[in-house]
Order: C-alpha cells, then structure tokens, then sequence
C-alpha cells in the first residue's frame, strides 16, 4: 500500500484508500455466507453442507450451540442439530463471525483476548437491544462484531505510531474522537468500506459508517444506533443506573428505550463475554 497522507479528507479518498490495501482475503466459505445474508430465504441444507466443508467451523458451531447461555439440556453432537437449536440466522451470523476472527491477526501492542471479549460484548448488547426494539437480532449481533475491524484496518495506515494502539483500550467515545482527529474518520467509517469489498447487505454497511454519528444524519439508521449504544455498554465494567445515566438520552429516545427500564432489565456483559 502507498504511503496515506492524514488526515484523510473525504469518504471518497477512504475508499480509495481501503480498496488499495492489502486486507486478508475471506474464505471461499465465509464468501458465500455473506452472499446468503441478502436472501430472503436460506435452506437449511445448503447452510448446512456449506459450514461442514470447514471442520474447525463445524466444530466452532457445535461448541457454541452446547454453550451454557443456551440453556439445553441434551448434548447436540451434529450440525442440524446445532441449526435447529441456534436457528439459521444466528448459526449463519456465528460462522462469519468465525472467519472474520480468524482472518484479521490483531497487531503488536493490541490484546487479542480483550479486544475480541470487548467485541463479542458490545455484540451481545447489540443483540439484546435490537431485540427489544424489533430489530434483526442476528445482523445487530454480527454487525457490532464488525466495528471494532477499522481500529485493525486503520494501524495499517500508520503502523509505526506509537499512540495509535495506545488508543485501542480507551472507552469507545474517546476513541472515535482520536480517531476521527488523527485519521480522519472512526473505525465504523473504515470497516464500512471493507464491508463494501466483502459484499455485505447495504443495511449493514449503512450501520456501521453511521454508528459512532447516529444522530449526525438526515436518514436515521435505527441499527447504527443499536450499534452505538451497545459499543458504549460494552465498555462499562458494570450495568447500573449510575452508568446508564451516560448514556446519550437523545439516542435512547429515538429507539424508545426508557432508562428504568433499560436498569431493570439489561443483562450484566459477563454473559455474553461467556
């Protein structure tokens, strides 16, 4: 990749800029899971024979269909029956966010356990709160997994500063602001234009350059703002009404959640750190 002068200063020079980096190539599985997310219907066996070609995937899937949060009682040892029990939109979710780990190494200086525990909270908050307001639970869930990709995309920009992955365990706000600062554009921006590349649903890609500025445009995009509250929540070390205060109330609002509510309600993030 050619030397990126920063700030970057219009949408249009990042995507050139990402459309010219060399990003880890997906899977020719991962590829057709993304292309089933725009249909409207996926049967069920052809999901089913697509996730068995990889058996690390397959057995990702089994472990996680016999997950404690799940709550089922008997052992599920075969896919269908992973299928039957996670239900096709969250397996399908669950096996590209397989790859989407595995593809991306986390740089030197970033804590790979703490930055994907981060990701997979901020998901599950995502998860839980599109369900509550009627939302696509699966897409909320794998959309958040995505956000925090531009912070891997955006150190190949300038790799060899030293502040940039000094920023990765600040809480969400204040690193969309150095962000925003130094490159130009917050990491929902970036990994926005690698969505594009890899094909996502319009919805997705639409989510994920609104999320950390949901309020900042003419078209809301109500699962931009799922993601934003769920990226905030995931950096609270604990849920109660003193840090759910935080939360920006104008948001919360416009996705008709009431903050007491919200504080008897929402789950502890340990679970879906689990």
């Amino acid at each position: 990749m050619k030397n990126v002068k920063l700030p970057i200063r219009t949408t249009t020079l990042l995507a050139e800029v990402v459309q010219d980096m060399d990003l880890p190539a997906m899977s020719d599985i991962a590829v057709q899971l993304v292309a089933t997310l725009s249909r409207d219907e996926v049967d069920l066996t052809y999901l089913r024979d697509l996730i068995a070609r990889a058996p690390s995937l397959t057995a990702s899937m089994l472990r996680w269909a016999n997950s404690p949060i799940h709550g089922y009682a008997r052992k599920i040892n075969t896919l269908d029956g992973a299928i039957t029990v996670l239900g096709i939109s969250k397996i399908r979710a669950s096996a590209i966010a397989f790859f989407i780990t595995n593809t991306f190494e986390t740089p030197h200086g970033i804590d790979r356990d703490a930055f994907w525990k981060s990701s997979m909270q901020s998901a599950g908050y995502a998860m839980w709160i599109a369900l509550a307001v009627g939302l696509n639970e699966s897409e909320a869930w794998l959309t958040a997994m995505m956000v925090r990709l531009g912070e891997l995309v955006i150190l190949q920009f300038d790799p060899s500063a030293p502040d940039v992955p000094a920023l990765s365990p600040l809480p969400v706000r204040q690193r969309w602001a150095l962000q925003r600062e130094r490159i130009g554009f917050d990491e929902g921006d970036v990994v926005s234009e690698v969505a594009k590349l890899w094909f996502f649903p319009e919805s997705m890609v639409e989510a994920l350059s609104k999320c950390a500025k949901p309020l900042d445009f003419m078209a809301f995009s109500p699962m931009s703002a799922v993601l934003h509250l769920a990226l905030i929540l995931g950096d609270f070390e604990s849920i109660n009404e003193d840090t759910l205060k935080t939360l920006p109330t104008d948001l919360t609002a416009k996705l008709g959640i009431q903050l007491d509510w919200l504080a008897q309600h929402i789950p502890e993030h340990v679970i879906f750190a689990a």
